[in-house]
């Protein structure tokens, strides 16, 4: 305990030290969007770190005020920064972000936190803050809403043009999962046969798309709005803003497979409801929601999820690749105590929706 509260105050000591230095004259322009008035600041005041957000927990919210330094009056701001292991990441998580604001910055219903400042030289990103939002799993609305609202989002990274997809992408990833999980030679074949079909699939598809890369509810959030939008059936989307964070992995080449991103939103929840029941059964209703969701901002062009797909859809492909993503990681990093029955659960689970294709539009 006393370590973490020592980390912490360094923590707040460098990250004042670096918004006194470079971020003084962003503050009085955001001082100025808020209250029309200019607030001359000569240094922080008092900094509050808050609560970490996204899916590793890497983005940090934080409470700083600064006092003027004319008629010493206090005004604070809600920011959030993240420190990057190195300077590469900083500048490709920034590029990201920059395009996802960009993209997203006349949209009443989808929003991403601003980027506000890059430090090269700290590796630090620092966005506009998240008041009044509340992650996915926190948040009050119920779950059929807010799968609804994930599925809703997502057409706005993908877009709805028709372009082809990067097969040798897949080919890569399932080579190397393969390779990376200690399968016996019997079962390895089997599931790359397994691949096969769902392969030949995507590369007649029409599905190219940009990808979010890391689609998942620790980097979905929601807040109230102001604006009325209607509902759809018995799914009340009324007064609710979506908040995508954490765009680090972001890939705006236009030529990933627009089912990827929905099936790593789903590969740990598909596992884990085959680990209870040896069945997909709710992450199937789950999945139902979300393409309904994302029908519904697509239909607004008259386009159809399924259209982009005139030999079948790839959903079942992209949720156990995930799933074989993760297994691989998790037996990288030795944080499972059995990887053995892990590596056996694994297998069973990916077979199974291969062979079965459970993840489906109706």
């Amino acid at each position: 305990m006393t370590r973490d509260i020592l980390a912490e105050e360094q923590l707040k000591l460098e990250l004042r030290r670096v918004l006194s230095k470079y971020f003084l004259r962003q503050i009085e322009d955001l001082i100025r969007n808020q209250t029309g008035a200019f607030f001359p600041v000569e240094g922080i005041h008092s900094l509050e770190l808050g609560q970490r957000l996204g899916r590793r927990k890497e983005l940090q919210l934080m409470n700083i005020t600064v006092v003027d330094s004319l008629q010493n009056r206090k005004f604070s701001l809600d920011l959030a920064f993240k420190f990057l292991q190195n300077a590469d990441a900083a500048v490709e998580e920034g590029n990201g972000a920059v395009w996802l604001g960009e993209i997203l910055k006349t949209n009443y219903k989808v929003h991403t936190s601003q980027l506000l400042y890059f430090s090269h030289s700290n590796s630090l990103l620092i966005y506009e803050g998240l008041k009044g939002t509340q992650e996915f799993f926190e948040s009050p609305l119920d779950e059929p809403q807010k799968l609804f609202l994930a599925g809703l989002a997502l057409p706005y990274i993908h877009g709805i043009f028709r372009q082809k997809v990067q097969v040798d992408r897949y080919l890569h990833l399932i080579t190397n999962v393969l390779n990376g999980i200690p399968f016996n030679p019997d079962e390895k074949e089997n599931l790359k046969s397994l691949f096969q079909p769902d392969l030949r699939k995507i590369g007649l598809s029409e599905s190219g798309a940009n990808c979010f890369g890391d689609y998942h509810p620790g980097n979905i959030m929601f807040k109230d709005s102001e604006y009325k939008t209607s509902n759809t059936g018995d799914i009340k989307i009324d007064h609710t803003e979506i908040f995508l964070i954490d765009p680090a992995y972001l890939d705006r080449s236009g030529n990933i497979d627009r089912g990827e991103d929905i099936g790593t939103f789903f590969a740990k929840f598909a596992y884990n409801d085959f680990i209870m029941s040896q069945s997909f059964d709710r992450c199937v209703s789950d999945f139902d929601l979300i393409c309904k969701g994302y029908d519904h901002t697509i239909s607004q062009n008259g386009v159809r999820l399924k259209e982009f797909y005139p030999e079948g859809t790839t959903f079942n492909f992209h949720i156990a690749l995930g799933i074989l993503i993760d297994t691989m990681f998790k037996i990288r990093s030795a944080s499972i105590s059995n990887p053995e029955t892990r590596i056996r659960s694994t297998y069973e689970a990916v077979k199974n929706i291969l062979t079965e294709c459970p993840f489906d539009l109706s």
